[in-house]
């Protein structure tokens, strides 16, 4: 009951619309129409770039998740504080239904975008340009959702018990500009291989990108002759991650402290 709550209510929020769909929706069409022009019309080099749009306008609509998730956990963090103390209601029992609802939500953004961009795609250059590995896309897609929900929390948790709401709004959009700023950075510079291995933000972007264009994925998406990166290894960083933020949650849910929305209102 209050998965379907979660999820309903997550759906329900403009900003994820029009930040997780609208937005993006734009960024596919300049991916189409503008920055593939130097592309050479051939299928197998439209497909890697296919892939390399969707890899990239995926993590960001999956990150823009995150802030739909902190606003969430923001709202109900006094409840929360009671709720744990009063009621039957655990920690790792609010965490299980964020995980669960989160994983639904991942999925949903990301087969928009699977569709849309292999719609926009084919259309724009006259060939098929379906992905390949459609089920492994979804598979990863509901794990960068668990990511981005107990990542999202941690930084909520951060400011609720330490900070003060006064500063929510100086983390809610931090997923947000860490998915522009990693995800664009591999398009343009083949960044080290540890860096990308001990990201979880590269990790979720090469996995979509594997999987829509079933190629390996390399330092720099657009430079074959950069280094190839092992998907074993960015799996398991991107659950080890998972895991890690996990515990830290259920930690910080467990010290939740009460207090009034009205502290993060802003004059």
């Amino acid at each position: 009951m209050l998965l379907q709550y979660y999820v309903k209510g997550i759906l329900s929020n403009r900003n994820l619309w029009f930040w997780g769909v609208a937005f993006m929706l734009f960024w596919l069409f300049l991916y189409a129409f503008s920055f593939a022009q130097l592309v050479p019309h051939t299928q197998a080099a439209l497909l890697q770039f296919s892939a390399v749009s969707y890899g990239s306008i995926a993590l960001f609509s999956l990150s823009s998740l995150a802030i739909s998730i902190a606003d969430t956990i923001y709202y109900a963090s006094s409840a929360l504080a009671y709720g744990f103390r009063y009621t039957k209601l655990t920690p790792m029992s609010y965490v299980g239904t964020l995980v669960g609802s989160s994983s639904v939500l991942g999925i949903f953004l990301s087969v928009i975008m699977l569709v849309c961009t292999f719609g926009i795609f084919s259309a724009k250059f006259a060939f098929n340009l379906s992905p390949v590995n459609a089920l492994g896309a979804i598979g990863v897609s509901a794990l960068a959702g668990i990511f981005m929900m107990t990542f999202a929390m941690f930084l909520v948790l951060l400011v609720v018990n330490f900070m003060g709401l006064q500063n929510v709004s100086l983390v809610t959009f931090v997923p947000l500009i860490l998915a522009f700023g990693l995800g664009l950075s591999t398009i343009n510079t083949p960044l080290p291989t540890g860096v990308l291995y001990s990201s979880p933000y590269n990790a979720i972007q090469s996995l979509l990108y594997m999987a829509y264009g079933g190629l390996s994925a390399h330092a720099q998406l657009t430079d074959p002759t950069s280094a190839v990166l092992n998907w074993q290894y960015m799996l398991v960083s991107l659950i080890a991650w998972i895991v890690f933020l996990l515990v830290l949650d259920g930690f910080l849910l467990g010290r939740l402290k009460p207090r009034q929305v009205e502290e993060g209102r802003q004059i």
